[in-house]
């Protein structure tokens, strides 16, 4: 039985565990370690955990992370970056990634959040509602790069540039 639920503390090692080998084949190591696991454990460390799920089936086989971005000049909204996402590989392709971000989009609108952005498959992310953003990122102009508007036109015709959490910036992500 799956069992979506926020973190706890003592999750943590099997978190970092789970994103490691979900991150794995991409093999983006940095010293020593897949850096989507880095990522996560930087961004708790700077307490900039929004939304800090994770997908259970006895033991711990999936997880989801939002942290705040910021929006220049600020547009008086509050946006969340949902990464990463992870499944363990065993359990891909059986609706666990789905289930997490559908969870993490309701638990992101409960939370208050204006809109959610993301840097991922468009083919994957269009089903959830996520489109190619306007706004501006580091990332530049990319389909990859998507929004989802959780307060209905809340981002349209804004000329905004997206910052995403200081540990995205200190890793190079």
């Amino acid at each position: 039985l799956l069992i979506i639920r926020d973190a706890i503390n003592k999750d943590l090692d099997n978190i970092y565990e789970v994103v490691s080998l979900a991150f794995d084949e991409e093999q983006n190591v940095r010293d020593g370690e897949i850096i989507e696991a880095r990522l996560v454990k930087e961004l708790i460390k700077d307490n900039d955990d929004i939304v800090n799920l994770v997908a259970e089936d006895s033991v711990i086989v999936g997880h989801v992370f939002v942290s705040p971005v910021t929006l220049e000049p600020d547009a008086g909204l509050s946006c969340g970056q949902v990464s990463p996402l992870s499944v363990l590989p065993e359990f891909q392709s059986e609706g666990i990634g789905s289930a997490l971000m559908q969870a993490v989009i309701e638990k992101s609108m409960n939370e208050g959040l204006d809109a959610l952005f993301l840097l991922g498959d468009p083919n994957y992310y269009k089903k959830f509602g996520f489109v190619a953003s306007a706004v501006k990122s580091a990332y530049g102009p990319s389909e990859y790069f998507q929004e989802l508007e959780l307060k209905a036109s809340c981002l349209e015709s804004l000329k905004v540039h997206v910052h995403l959490a200081p540990a995205f910036i200190r890793l190079e992500l």
